[in-house]
């Protein structure tokens, strides 16, 4: 099984006991049979390393240090998440809202603390170095809310220590109802403008308008990157009708359910093409538990510029011989 290597932070890797590399924004890759050793050492000396038995075992229940892939022909390991050595009690962050005192705080993590006169609750956060806390009012309802502008993070908290909401968001705003608004980083450069209406100390969907970037337009795309933005428009939530063709855009409404709940669209790693040739495909990740995620393949056949069919690509089983 060939395992694919990847770090949010810079560092060295070593599997089997012997050094495999550098990683800084790169990849890795290992032939693995059976359980092997894998060893991140990361290049700051105030993060812990990271070792673990990557095998079976491993990937049925990967530790929350990782995220990984599950793709059938190869999986992918990469570490997200480094323990600093040091494990004092830092509050960075303090504030109040909806009846609750919040405290975000380091201690091998980084972490929120929401208490109230019925206890406590401790929630993880992003590592991240710029927290706000303060409380907002939609339609009527109050809600604590932690904000991380650099990376994005926000959640609100209703009262009884109730996580409300957890987004990525570049912007929101409140009123009768919260306006989160995303920005995508995909081929459309989509933005995500969605509306939550308060109910009883929970953020309800209410609204969702996904646009492109100004003067996109699929029809000008290279045909071997439009399958690959007609797979993103559907994991935004976009509207994917002008990617099709008119026999498949009367079936768009199955088309999608045929897809199912996908988050992200992927592009296969070498290991694919060695076991499947030469295919224009995308890799749909489905998320399995919150840091582990299984991947599917899909290929999209086009017909004067517009896709006509989508299919699976064969399982495993019917892989033809590596060269």
């Amino acid at each position: 099984m060939r395992i694919y290597f990847s770090s949010k932070l810079p560092c060295v890797l070593r599997v089997g006991g012997a050094p495999a590399g550098y990683l800084g924004g790169n990849v890795l890759s290992a032939e693995i049979e059976g359980n092997i050793p894998a060893e991140f050492l990361p290049v700051d000396a105030r993060l812990l390393p990271m070792s673990f038995v990557a095998g079976e075992n491993f990937f049925k229940n990967p530790p929350a240090c990782c995220d990984v892939l599950r793709c059938g022909c190869y999986d992918e390991i990469a570490a997200a998440r480094f323990s600093p050595r040091e494990t004092a009690f830092d509050a960075t962050c303090q504030g109040r809202g909806a009846g609750m005192q919040a405290t975000v705080f380091e201690c091998g993590g980084t972490f929120l603390c929401l208490q109230d006169a019925r206890g406590f609750d401790t929630f993880p956060l992003p590592r991240a170095g710029g927290y706000e806390i303060g409380e907002e009012t939609v339609g009527g309802e109050p809600f604590l809310v932690v904000r991380e502008q650099t990376c994005g993070y926000l959640a609100f908290f209703s009262s009884g220590r109730k996580r409300a909401l957890e987004i990525y968001a570049r912007r929101y705003s409140c009123a009768d109802r919260l306006l989160t608004v995303q920005e995508l980083s995909d081929i459309a450069g989509h933005t995500v403008n969605c509306l939550w209406r308060a109910e009883n100390g929970n953020l309800i969907s209410d609204e969702k308008k996904v646009s492109s970037r100004e003067g996109f337009d699929p029809a000008a795309l290279d045909p071997k990157i439009l399958p690959f933005a007609f797979f993103q428009e559907i994991a935004a939530g976009g509207d994917f009708s002008p990617y099709l063709s008119p026999r498949l855009k009367e079936q768009s409404a199955l088309l999608q359910d045929y897809l199912g709940d996908f988050y992200a669209a992927l592009l296969p790693k070498d290991a694919f093409y060695r076991t499947y040739g030469n295919i224009n495909a995308v890799g749909l990740a489905y998320r399995r538990t919150e840091h582990s995620s299984d991947v599917k393949f899909f290929a999209a056949q086009l017909d004067e510029g517009k896709i006509d069919n989508v299919s699976p690509v064969p399982a495993e089983n019917t892989r033809r011989a590596e060269p």
